[in-house]
């Protein structure tokens, strides 16, 4: 298989079968159907950012496990991510399986945004580069970071990202996952 999505259902379907799960186990385990997992594992879907943590989390790997790896040899649109329409978009621009360093372009229109709690290892940093985004933590004040502000975060801490304003956000989002602040797991929270 090639492409981003073969890359992907390659290492959903190598997770899993390292593990010694039918499929029908890894999508009781990750909260998806057997159905999708086929599809995935077929190179003919990619998963929502969502279900990559989950899916993740199943195996006890950092998300960027399953991703392909962005070359860093010329110059690339990424990998646009499935979501709902009129959802938060998200691009993949830089990393992949072996690499640290991810960074994400997050599109939020107004009212957007998240609508899952997530944990993940390692350090997360958002660079607001138009409008404004909330960052809301569990068991924490919302933090809301204007355009041209950044916050660092611990994202082993339940959190998700909000557009509360009346006009669409644009966000880069840095993460490296292979820290200290996880051993390799990923969830999500409602």
């Amino acid at each position: 298989m090639e492409g981003p999505q073969g890359q992907v259902g390659a290492a959903v379907r190598a997770h899993r079968t390292a593990k010694g799960w039918s499929m029908r186990e890894l999508a009781r385990r990750a909260g998806v159907s057997q159905p999708f997992i086929t599809k995935l594992e077929r190179g003919d879907q990619l998963p929502s950012i969502p279900t990559l943590y989950d899916l993740a989390a199943a195996f006890e790997i950092p998300p960027s496990a399953l991703l392909p790896t962005i070359p860093d040899t010329a110059p690339s649109g990424g990998l646009e991510m499935p979501g709902d329409p009129g959802a938060t978009t998200i691009r993949l621009l830089a990393g992949g399986p072996g690499r640290s360093l991810h960074v994400y372009e997050l599109r939020v229109p107004p009212g957007g945004g998240d609508e899952e709690f997530f944990t993940h290892p390692g350090e997360e940093v958002a660079v607001v580069l138009e409008g404004a985004v909330q960052c809301l933590r569990r068991g924490r004040r919302a933090v809301r970071v204007p355009v041209g502000d950044s916050l660092t975060i611990d994202p082993s801490r339940a959190h998700r990202w909000r557009n509360e304003d009346s006009t669409p956000a644009r966000v880069l989002l840095v993460c490296d996952d292979h820290t200290s602040h996880g051993a390799g797991g990923s969830s999500s929270e409602s």
